[in-house]
Order: structure tokens, then sequence, then C-alpha cells
């Protein structure tokens, strides 16, 4: 028997929780197929995935999130799910997204690259100045250590092109609003789009303040740069490159990198030879670099808020995609 999305689902029940809904277990497909945890479907005959499938691959999400590997879309799951993150997938790749993201070509073929601001936050408590400053020290915190030199020019041909964007811009990882995807970054190679970083500009971004809600600019800019000189997501819950958003990280002045993703980054492009790989960082002087103001405590935003639908449930035997429904199996 056929049964549209409309009609509930069940996992499996538990004394302590309630099993999600037809609708959470939509929304858990669509997100375990985003961030590459299950194949991407045919655009007209679907991808028919069976229930053991379906677990394997949420078991393979938790072990990544740090989860207790259940197998089943828990609450823990599905809180983890709807925790902010960086818009690349986890594990490899759909054939289109590859071609767009040259998630091949791991690293620069050179050691000084160019980055601009192209556009900046529009309804934003932080200036120009201040996000360039940011930008400047997100991407120091990576030459510090590697024998990459990034430099800011005014021109259109930057290699890293920063861009501040609302839901789709025009590539493969369109945002959502306030919350889900927050950022993503374009992996180094030929393609005209290699090294761009683009941030949201519906979230509420953030920067020395204590709001909770907000999203701290620095912090998330140090990942996506990451990503822009050739890191992956890693599962290590102590990495920047830990794909969800895991708060503010301090002074970025003083800020130094976890050391697993130093030997990442050595591993592909050497040490800088000024750095030991075991030396404390240097604080950086206020005068040798752009000054970063006193930020003042920002104002609280409101939480966006989902309805809570109907739960019912029921078994199934498969799940698949077809012209963009979701369709569940008994």
């Amino acid at each position: 028997m056929l049964l549209m999305l409309a009609f509930c689902l069940a996992t499996r029940r538990t004394l302590a929780a309630p099993s999600p809904t037809a609708e959470d277990l939509a929304r858990g497909v669509d997100w375990l197929t985003k961030f590459g945890y299950l194949p991407p479907p045919d655009p007209i005959t679907g991808q028919l995935q069976t229930q053991e499938e379906l677990t394997k691959a949420i078991v393979v999400m938790q072990q990544f999130g740090g989860l207790e590997a259940t197998g089943i879309l828990d609450e823990a799951t599905f809180k983890l799910m709807k925790t902010p993150r960086c818009s690349l997938p986890d594990l490899a790749e759909s054939k289109t997204r590859k071609r767009r993201n040259s998630q091949g070509v791991t690293k620069w073929n050179k050691r000084n690259l160019s980055w601009r601001v192209r556009t900046f936050p529009k309804e934003s408590h932080l200036g120009h100045d201040t996000v360039r400053a940011l930008m400047y020290y997100a991407l120091k915190v990576w030459s510090d250590i590697t024998p990459l030199n990034f430099h800011e020019v005014a021109g259109n041909n930057a290699d890293i092109q920063i861009d501040f964007s609302k839901t789709d811009h025009n590539d493969d990882y369109p945002f959502d609003g306030p919350g889900g995807t927050v950022a993503h970054a374009f992996f180094p190679g030929e393609h005209y789009t290699a090294g761009d970083t683009h941030f949201d500009d519906d979230e509420y971004w953030t920067f020395r303040s204590s709001d909770t809600d907000g999203m701290d600019l620095f912090a998330v800019a140090v990942h996506e740069f990451g990503h822009a000189i050739g890191l992956t997501h890693i599962s290590a819950t102590e990495s920047i490159m830990r794909p969800y958003y895991q708060g503010p990280v301090g002074d970025p002045l003083k800020y130094d990198l976890p050391y697993e993703d130093k030997v990442r980054i050595w591993q592909l492009y050497g040490v800088r030879e000024s750095v030991s790989p075991t030396a404390k960082p240097e604080i950086s002087k206020a005068d040798d670099h752009p000054i970063l103001p006193d930020f003042p405590e920002n104002r609280s935003t409101v939480p966006f808020r989902r309805d809570v639908p109907n739960r019912c449930s029921t078994h199934f035997d498969a799940v698949a995609q077809i012209r963009g429904e979701v369709f569940f199996f008994r």
C-alpha cells in the first residue's frame, strides 16, 4: 500500500517519547539526503530506500554527530538535525554538486590568495569595518600556521569572494531563513566559484555578544574558510570543522585552532617555517592588524518557531522520493 506524505509514519515507539510524525520523518529523509547520508533521488523515477538502508544512514549520521547509534529518529537525533550548521554535506556529494564544488581538488596550487567582501549583511549591527576585520582574523587563523598568505583586494578577481545572501542565491546551496543552514564555502579548484564563501543574511550575526540566539560571525568564518582552503567536515567534537554551530570561540586575537585541525591542514600545505607544531600561538598586536571594537550586547531575537503537527503512526517497509515528493511503502 502506498502512503502519501500526508499520512503518518512511525519508527519505534517508546514509553519515554512519542513516535515521529510523517512530516518529521519526511524532513528526516530530506535532511539525510541533503547532507550525504542517503543517495540523492532520481528526479523522475525516484530512489527507493528500504527501512534497513534508512536505519543504516541514521546510524552513520548519529555516529558522525556524536550521538548514541540507535538507528531510529529519536528526540536527540531530531534535535541535532535542527541545530544550525554548515550547508555542505558531511559525506560524499552528488555528482552534480561535486562538479560545482570541485571536491576532488583538495588544495590551492598557489600560496598567495586574495579575498574580498563583495556584499555585507544588510540588517546587522556589525559595521563594514568590523565585518572585514573579522574576515581578516578568520583567515589569519589558517595563514598563521601554514605557508598560505591572504591579501584583501578591491577588484572583482579575488580568489575568495565573500557574500551575505538570502534564500536562493544562484548556487546549489540555497539558504533557508534563520537557523538551519547558516553558511557554506566552495573547495579549491578551477571552477569560478572555487574558494567563494557565502553567509546567510537572514541570520542574526554577532560578535563579542552574549546573545545566545545569534551566530558568532568569527567562529562561522573560521569554519567556512577551512572549506575554502580544502578541509572537509570531521566528526571530532572539538574540531572547528565539525558541521554544527558550536557557539563563539573566544577572542579572535587569541584563538588557537584545535590540534586535529592543525594536523589536517598541515597535511595539505605543510607547516609555516616560523611555526613549531607544538608551540602556543602568539597574541596579535592591535597596532599590526585591523582593530576590533568592543561590541555591545545585542538585543535578543525571537527563536524561529515551527508549529507541532498532530502525531499518528504506522509501519513502513521502504521510502522513496519521486519528482520532489516523499512516498512511504508498506
